[in-house]
């Protein structure tokens, strides 16, 4: 026998002997029946973690004061139960028999405030390992809690849709007057659409969707994503929101297929108002954008003081993003299209509560937080500055498609000629006041 054959005879010897040992010793061990044992978690409450923050970091990380969380907190409790008791699932009892109740919790009840808190967190960008841990919670259980959240805010009877009656479009327009040079009264809303960065979709749901792969391909932004449209006043505070188009749609397009466009067709608006929006939408009526081509001269000033009001969409976008840093990078991809917009319009209102709890308490936001939150953030979209405004804006997302290839030509043409609209008034009056 050669020396290499022993060898291998040995090694096949001692496999043996090892494999043997390991089934007898698996046989001897008793057999575990149902589940695995639960993993011990030590709970905490958001008031524990309030103490170890402190109320600075504590605002920070959840964007929003202590006293302002509890606020939140008590207009979602009820929604936040409603939505855990819709997700129960059948639970076999002793006999076998399903009931249709809550799971067990081996490590205790966990409380509304600390779901809400668990939420608020990842909308700000925190990771669902590190929440769990902090919260002592699994990872499914952190995620359900965000979703239940998420229910809950689309489900509450405060809810944004841009207002029919004339006297509030009004008291719009006159946010907007306080915050123009030459007094501009008209402005009832800024226009413009955000790219909602996703990951590629999967094939199945493109076909559950009725679209192919590249309908969700932005070719400005080389990003997946959805087009979404949104309105803003001069606070930044959102008045609609419009999310209907992938990434590939213009944003001309996905504005005039949202229903908000239907009604303003049909003269919602008060006489004399109209929408701001830039060169990515078609001039009409009751929509105004700037000129094009234009050299030194009156135009030329009416697009200065036209963009200094239509940029305060651009702002929301920014604080928007600012806030909710999970918009700053791709979606996770376990996260399906139609989730996506759901998150998309709780973080719309979430961001509506914070602008007006930030009115009605002076402080809300340190400059010193707006900072760490624009600056302190990695593999995600920058915020840059603007000449006209210092509020930094997400550049790479805001305007998904300045393009016109799905728009009928000579739509386009009939727009342009259509006589006494509101952007040849407007330059008129900017005209004659020098």
């Amino acid at each position: 026998m050669s020396s290499s054959t022993a060898a291998m005879y040995v090694f096949s010897q001692v496999a043996l002997a090892i494999a043997i040992c390991h089934r007898i010793r698996k046989k001897s061990e008793p057999r575990k029946k149902g589940r695995p044992a639960a993993r011990v978690r030590q709970r905490r409450s958001v008031q524990d973690v309030y103490e170890c923050l402190g109320p600075t970091y504590f605002r920070r990380a959840y964007r929003m004061s202590y006293e302002s969380f509890w606020i939140l907190h008590d207009k979602l409790r009820d929604g936040i139960e409603e939505a855990l008791k819709e997700k129960q699932t059948n639970v076999p009892d002793e006999g076998g028999k399903l009931h249709n109740r809550a799971p067990p919790i081996p490590n205790g009840s966990i409380c509304t405030s600390v779901r809400l808190a668990c939420a608020i967190r990842y909308f700000a960008g925190g990771s669902p390992y590190d929440i769990s841990v902090m919260y002592g919670m699994s990872y499914s259980t952190t995620m359900s809690c965000v979703w239940a959240v998420v229910d809950a805010i689309n489900h509450h009877k405060e809810f944004f849709e841009y207002p029919e009656s004339h006297d509030e479009q009004r008291s719009i327009a006159e946010g907007f007057k306080k915050a123009s040079t030459p007094e501009i009264d008209i402005c009832a809303g800024a226009v413009d659409g955000i790219l909602i960065w996703t990951n590629k979709p999967t094939v199945d749901e493109c076909n559950f969707l009725g679209v192919g792969q590249k309908k969700f391909l932005c070719g400005r932004k080389h990003k997946f994503g959805l087009n979404c449209q949104a309105v803003s006043d001069a606070r930044g505070r959102f008045l609609d929101i419009s999310i209907v188009y992938g990434g590939a749609t213009s944003d001309c397009l996905a504005f005039e297929r949202s229903k908000l466009f239907g009604k303003l067709s049909d003269g919602m608006l008060a006489e004399g108002l109209c929408l701001f929006r830039d060169n990515a939408y078609l001039n009409s009526p009751f929509l105004a954008t700037p000129y094009q081509n234009v050299g030194p001269g009156t135009k030329d000033d009416y697009n200065f003081y036209h963009s200094q009001v239509r940029i305060r969409i651009e702002c929301a976008f920014g604080i928007f993003t600012e806030r909710w840093a999970i918009l700053r990078s791709a979606i996770p991809k376990q996260i399906a299209i139609t989730k996506t917009i759901a998150l998309v319009h709780a973080l719309a209102k979430l961001h509506n509560f914070c602008i007006d709890v930030q009115e009605t308490q002076p402080g809300e936001m340190l400059p010193q937080d707006v900072d760490h939150m624009t600056r302190n953030l990695t593999g995600s979209v920058p915020l840059e500055a603007d000449e006209i405004e210092d509020t930094p804006r997400p550049i790479q997302l805001i305007g998904g498609g300045h393009h016109f290839d799905d728009v009928p030509r000579d739509i386009r043409r009939r727009r342009q000629l259509t006589p006494c609209q509101p952007r040849e008034l407007l330059h008129e009056r900017i005209s004659n006041e020098h």
